[in-house]
């Protein structure tokens, strides 16, 4: 199984703050984005140096749970950066650059 997980920018792009993706190997996903491959978003991202966070995952997902989270459009209501009073204030993140 994969691995779900949402990215937040620590400043907006355009309207977008987060990215959320579906790997089966996050790490080796993420140096692809940084890298500028992947989806227009991330590279755009990467291009204008914004900096990035893994805020979230979700293990053992699949594609659907991705679309299903994708089609809601409601990624700043998962994020516990965006979102802190439902989150515990030791949220698991990590910076990514």
């Amino acid at each position: 199984m994969d691995t779900l997980y949402l990215i937040h920018f620590v400043a907006k792009y355009k309207h977008a703050q987060h990215y959320l993706g579906l790997s089966n190997d996050v790490p080796r996903r993420l140096e692809e984005h940084c890298s500028g491959q992947g989806s227009a978003l991330m590279k755009a991202v990467t291009e204008a140096d914004i900096p990035l966070d893994v805020v979230r995952t979700w293990k053992d997902a699949d594609r659907m749970q991705e679309r299903q989270l994708k089609s809601r459009h409601n990624a700043p209501r998962l994020c516990p950066i965006c979102n802190p009073r439902s989150w515990q204030s030791n949220a698991n993140h990590s910076k990514v650059r």
